[in-house]
């Protein structure tokens, strides 16, 4: 696995908006001393001061807008809507009041293109987050960033957004505890890092940091780095997900540290999964594939919540190299395989009956299957 933190540096000019560009965007610029993250993932020191401007955004955006690295971003209106392209430039940090401005939300025919570099990350964070970009809340050390301190950027089925080499600080302070949710959209998620986000379980449903359970088919997630989150990746039934995404860092991983698959639609796709480095989690009583075949890479692993089922409608064909290398279907409390996948350390072991199991629907069969690397399961 690539490693996605080689330390990189960039830093910020400083510059002054004219007035009357500034009015007719709706926003209010206040000139500080701020500073900015190194790009590594890992907060700043005190060294890493400089000037910056401090842009508040108190309207929507209505039309082709573009955002400097010149520039700290603070989102300051409830409910802030991107309704056109809002193109954000390498470099730039964008962060968010907790009660005043904590939602991004695209409409219409609102996307956001966020392409930052290696060297220059984009930066989503917390108003208190003093590492990056900066005292932006003028308190000292009074307050420490956390997650929850803002809520969550929702692509909100719009179509085409771009997050490359972003990193995403902080997050998920709302009901669905997600910091990037990618609603009904098509959107290319990919070099970026989430790092110290909420995310969680939320009633029968398991949210990630970065929630693509309803992302449209065409959507990339890879190259991606997750750690300190509650639940860092949560996938749907439309796109493949690759071994290129990484789950811990200097050994800093995630609570529940899995790919949750956190939706009801069965799989009616042709899909591939082949992450390896942590598990595949299904909470289901009857997930079905028909008609399409999930293929595992070697090596995976998928995990079962009590109660979850897997079914083939066709036969064993709907789940292509079931038998591979290093392939096993076993129980959510299986930390022997994969790590801590339930977030509880070693509270709770795994046994059999922990979930129900895969059901062979042929009708020449119509049988459990019973495969050597089927663990903990009823049957």
């Amino acid at each position: 696995m690539m490693n996605l933190f080689d330390k990189r540096k960039y830093s910020i000019f400083h510059s002054i908006a004219k007035a009357s560009s500034i009015a007719a965007l709706g926003l209010v610029v206040i000139i500080g001393i701020n500073g900015c993250g190194d790009g590594d993932g890992e907060p700043a020191g005190p060294g890493d001061n400089t000037d910056t401007n401090i842009i508040e955004i108190t309207e929507d955006i209505d039309e082709t807008t573009s955002w400097q690295s010149s520039n700290v971003y603070l989102i300051r209106k409830w409910d802030f809507y991107v309704n056109a392209t809002l193109t954000i430039e390498a470099g730039t940090i964008i962060k968010f009041h907790p009660s005043d401005g904590p939602y991004m939300m695209m409409s219409g025919d609102g996307t956001v293109i966020a392409d930052g570099t290696e060297s220059q990350p984009i930066i989503f964070t917390s108003y208190r987050d003093d590492a990056h970009g900066g005292d932006t809340n003028n308190d000292g050390n009074a307050t420490s960033p956390a997650a929850e301190d803002w809520g969550s950027i929702h692509t909100n089925a719009t179509q085409g957004s771009v997050f490359d080499y972003c990193e995403f600080y902080y997050g998920g302070g709302d009901n669905s505890m997600t910091t990037l949710e990618l609603f009904d959209s098509r959107a290319t998620v990919t070099h970026c890092t989430f790092a110290y986000n909420k995310g969680g379980p939320s009633g029968d449903f398991y949210n990630g940091a970065l929630d693509a359970s309803d992302a449209r088919s065409g959507t990339i997630i890879t190259g991606n780095l997750f750690f300190n989150n509650v639940i860092p990746l949560s996938i749907g039934d439309e796109y493949n997900i690759d071994n290129s995404n990484n789950f811990s860092y200097q050994s800093q991983t995630n609570t529940y540290n899995g790919i949750f698959y956190n939706t009801t639609d069965n799989i009616t796709k042709n899909l591939i999964w082949a992450e390896t480095e942590v598990a595949f989690v299904i909470d289901d009583n009857q997930l079905i594939i028909d008609g399409v075949v999930l293929t595992l890479g070697n090596n995976v692993v998928i995990k079962f919540t009590n109660g979850s089922n897997l079914s083939l409608w066709d036969d064993t064909s709907n789940l292509g190299n079931y038998n591979g290398t290093g392939v096993y279907f076993t129980s959510f409390r299986d930390d022997n395989l994969k790590g801590d996948t339930n977030g509880d350390g070693s509270a709770t072991l795994p046994a059999n009956n922990d979930w129900d199991g895969i059901y062979n629907n042929n009708i020449a069969v119509s049988e459990y299957m019973t495969w050597s690397n089927i663990l903990y399961d009823s049957h």
